[in-house]
């Protein structure tokens, strides 16, 4: 029997389908796993549920690649289970530069995924204590519980749009989608605001860019607007009012919320649910 009581998977959304192959196989030796995008429910509060999630745990599995080396928000997890000093599981699931690793996570023995999934997946079941009679691994993705949500949307906008931005949250919250926002969601006051900004956007599901004059004008705005870009998340552009001819956007599709607001919330939810967000 199985003694493990909750392993909290920490990874980067750019190795989800590895992580929910590898949950798959955790859940068919009874492991109970911990997900973000599995666990966090609509409307609750993404950074909140992740730090309870944390603490529940009894194993935190540390999946090591380029990407989540380079979030802020994976290292932050890291370091808060890290800090209860209980224990971790490192797996290496492709090449990287060892020098970047954490002192405490280089003198641990990682699970080796390079080669192979068999015998990294055999490494990860000793490390849990598992033995199982016969090793068997998933080919598709655990299935998703329902009504729960993938990720969330970074809110872009700018102050004088609160009153639209209002009604967008609500709208998040009624279909199931969490979202960040910097007025109302947590933060990670020990790190520089932009440096936070840049995790957030990166590991974001969509940013959601709230068009006006008022958006036109402020420099974070459009900075948060080229960065989504430059990092692949994908970006919906929200004309919440009137807005003239700008060269930011010149050419790009636009959801408009100026004419017929509630037309303008069932494109967005159409399309967000086209691009499987």
């Amino acid at each position: 029997m199985n003694s493990i009581n909750t392993v909290f998977i920490s990874y980067s959304r750019y190795d989800a389908v590895f992580v929910d192959r590898l949950s798959g196989d955790l859940r068919q030796q009874g492991v109970h796993v911990w997900i973000d995008r599995e666990q966090i429910m609509p409307g609750q509060q993404w950074q909140r549920e992740i730090e309870r999630g944390l603490n529940n745990a009894n194993i935190l599995i540390f999946v090591i690649s380029r990407h989540s080396l380079r979030s802020q928000w994976v290292l932050t997890e890291r370091d808060v289970y890290a800090a209860n000093n209980r224990k971790i599981i490192p797996i290496l699931i492709e090449d990287v530069d060892l020098s970047e690793l954490p002192t405490f996570i280089a003198n641990i023995q990682w699970a080796d995924f390079r080669q192979s999934y068999k015998d990294g997946l055999e490494s990860v079941f000793n490390g849990l204590g598992i033995h199982p009679q016969t090793t068997t691994t998933t080919t598709t993705p655990a299935p998703k519980q329902p009504n729960k949500i993938k990720g969330y949307a970074f809110l872009s906008y700018a102050e004088d749009d609160m009153d639209f931005v209002a009604s967008l949250k609500l709208f998040l919250k009624e279909h199931g989608y969490a979202y960040w926002d910097y007025e109302e969601s947590d933060r990670d006051y020990h790190s520089q605001f932009f440096l936070e900004l840049e995790s957030v956007i990166i590991e974001a599901s969509a940013t959601l860019s709230v068009l006006s004059e008022s958006w036109k004008r402020s420099p974070w705005a459009l900075k948060e607007f080229f960065f989504s870009q430059e990092v692949d998340t994908p970006v919906f552009l929200l004309k919440a009012k009137v807005l003239g001819p700008t060269l930011a956007i010149a050419g790009m599709t636009y959801i408009d919320f100026n004419k017929d607001t509630s037309k303008g919330y069932q494109k967005l939810h159409n399309e967000l649910k086209r691009k499987q967000l």
